[in-house]
């Protein structure tokens, strides 16, 4: 069952994290560097680009894309409350936004649990008073093998981890999404959910269905002003993709495939999810938008002439 909620401090003046220098393409022990100014909201034309007064859910967002997320969107203004499956791991990323003056809540919740879904809305629902501006499903898992070799087991963690949950928790963030008559969805795809990638074939059909998904909801409810947009990176530099790209071919076979030669940062991700939460972007729904250095579009673009 999904348990305790964890809190931090109401932000200062100013939010930052201490910058690191840029890791080199290899590496995946990266910082993410954040600095947040004050931001003005007598301006209407400022408050296109402000998330002040808003209410976020970014589901795990402990780590990787979705620690950036969370950070995003806490910089641009918004209060945020997140999740994750290890409550240690939480702790921790709270009390470390706390010194930063980010104003983020938590609480333990594993969305591959229907009741442990259920539990997180719930929670969700009381912080922010039955309205939520924001919702952004982040967690996503893989397994990398031929299609012929899945386990039942494997094939359903899969689809309940990374489509499964992206169903429900859209479906109980209905009413609360409704209820601020201005509210966006962000999903976290990946390019595989457009192309073929080696031993990937039940993540991809996950994926897949997410951005179509993505697609329906946004035209059933618009009459509701809710936008439906997805973000579908490439390889990021986060853990879950370290062990993969440790074999130094298989990392350049990376790199040849993606015309800007390099791996993704996690900053990179979460600010494309941030514009689509944005009042900038009202007229953008029903999207699937590749970060992925241009690798979804790479047909035959040899590097070298």
């Amino acid at each position: 069952m999904a348990s305790g909620l964890y809190t931090t401090n109401p932000p200062q003046n100013l939010h930052s994290l201490a910058s690191s220098s840029s890791p080199k393409p290899q590496s995946f022990k990266s910082s993410v560097t954040v600095r947040c100014a004050s931001i003005a909201t007598s301006s209407p034309a400022t408050n296109r680009w402000s998330l002040h007064g808003m209410s976020a859910l970014v589901t795990g967002g402990t780590r990787g894309i979705g620690r950036a997320i969370v950070e995003e969107l806490v910089c641009l203004g918004a209060k945020v409350h997140t999740c994750a499956r290890n409550e240690t791991e939480l702790e921790e990323s709270l009390r470390g936004w706390n010194r930063s003056g980010f104003q983020v809540d938590g609480s333990v919740c594993d969305v591959s649990d229907r009741a442990q879904r259920q539990n997180l809305m719930d929670t969700v629902s009381s912080l922010f008073h039955g309205k939520l501006h924001i919702l952004v499903n982040n967690v996503g898992t893989n397994i990398r093998k031929p299609m012929v070799d899945f386990t039942p087991e494997e094939f359903s963690t899969l689809v309940s981890t990374n489509f499964e949950s992206v169903f429900h928790l859209c479906q109980l963030a209905y009413p609360m999404l409704r209820a601020t008559e201005a509210a966006t969805v962000v999903s976290i795809s990946s390019v595989s959910g457009f192309v073929s990638l080696k031993n990937m074939s039940v993540q991809s059909a996950t994926k897949g269905a997410i951005n179509q998904l993505t697609r329906n909801l946004a035209c059933e409810w618009a009459k509701d002003n809710i936008r439906v947009n997805a973000v579908a990176p490439w390889y990021i530099k986060t853990s879950m993709v370290e062990q993969v790209l440790s074999n130094k071919d298989y990392l350049d076979e990376v790199y040849s495939v993606t015309p800007l030669g390099r791996l993704g940062e996690p900053k990179e991700v979460s600010s494309a999810v941030a514009f689509l939460c944005l009042p900038a972007s009202s007229y953008i729904t029903g999207q699937i938008i590749c970060v992925d250095g241009g690798m979804s579009i790479n047909g035959f673009s040899p590097r070298h002439d």
